[in-house]
């Protein structure tokens, strides 16, 4: 487990670098998948995704975590989203952690232990304009009795994404202004694209990574990149993305891939019962007590 855990923290500290994906052999991409994205934009229209984010050690490939969710549009993009991320850690891995802590006389290290415990269950979140809904996962173990969300000011994508190491991925290709950016330096490949783009670029253009990482990436670490590719259909809208970057200094590499389903298709996202919200700032926690980055904001 401290392997698994120290990997996590290598993958979200070290720099990114970018290794070679191989193309796909299918058919050439049709010329313009910016224009057939724009032409499934609509309110109520949207398309199904599924992630997962893979750590390689060697030759130890390891599912950290997968998703699947639903992006609703409007007019010129994304405008909500719901989607459930669930960690492929198991709570028998942290066992040892939370019962030291919850029998441990300090209310911090007894916080720190339900937030563990929670790690290991699955979180879904719910996004429209500027606020967010999170249900289970870590701040399900806070949650008062009777209360299944929690009401968070601002766009994030959930708890696990805060962590660092844990986004299944942070690129999203249904993102008209994220793609345009993807495809103004992209080389044509058989069945697809494939470029790089800097995390600076991507903050700048992607409210779904920013969403995703609660800290504008800085100096070196804004210039830093990643890797991707882009398979595309007959129709040239995104089929899949894989994103690569490679863990500085080691062997390790961490692959998040992403396939986009039903294209257009009737999506509605709802907030959740006023009933079954409590307000962030009403959570009994803060950041002594569990070191989120949300908390810090």
């Amino acid at each position: 487990m401290k392997r698994f855990i120290a990997g996590l923290a290598c993958a979200a500290a070290a720099g990114l670098a970018v290794p070679t994906l191989a193309s796909a052999a299918h058919a050439q991409a049709p010329a313009d998948p910016l224009a057939a994205l724009q032409g499934k934009l609509g309110a109520g229209r949207g398309v199904s995704f599924s992630d997962s984010l893979k750590l390689a050690e060697g030759k130890k490939r390891t599912v950290v975590i997968t998703r699947k969710g639903v992006l609703q549009f409007g007019g010129s993009g994304v405008v909500a989203s719901d989607h459930t991320s669930r960690p492929r850690i198991k709570s028998g891995d942290l066992d040892e952690l939370v019962v030291a802590g919850q029998n441990s006389y300090d209310e911090n290290s007894k916080a720190f232990a339900k937030a563990l415990n929670g790690i290991a269950k699955p979180e879904r979140t719910v996004r429209m304009k500027n606020v967010s809904y999170i249900s289970g996962g870590m701040f399900g173990e806070f949650l008062p009795e009777g209360k299944k969300w929690v009401r968070y000011p601002g766009s994030i994508n959930g708890v696990l994404d805060s962590l660092g190491g844990l986004q299944p991925q942070l690129v999203n290709a249904a993102e008209p202004g994220t793609l345009k950016a993807l495809l103004a330096h992209a080389v044509k490949q058989p069945g697809g694209y494939t470029g790089k783009i800097s995390l600076g670029e991507l903050h700048k253009v992607s409210p779904w990574f920013r969403a995703s990482m609660p800290l504008k990436p800085t100096g070196a670490q804004a210039k830093q990149v990643l890797s991707w590719r882009l398979s595309v259909g007959p129709d040239g809208l995104p089929t899949r993305l894989t994103s690569t970057y490679a863990v500085g200094g080691s062997s390790s590499s961490v692959t998040m891939e992403t396939d986009y389903s039903g294209w257009g298709a009737k999506v509605s996202v709802k907030a959740p019962p006023a009933g079954e919200v409590v307000a962030f700032e009403d959570l009994d926690l803060d950041a002594a007590d569990v070191p989120v980055p949300l908390l810090a904001k």
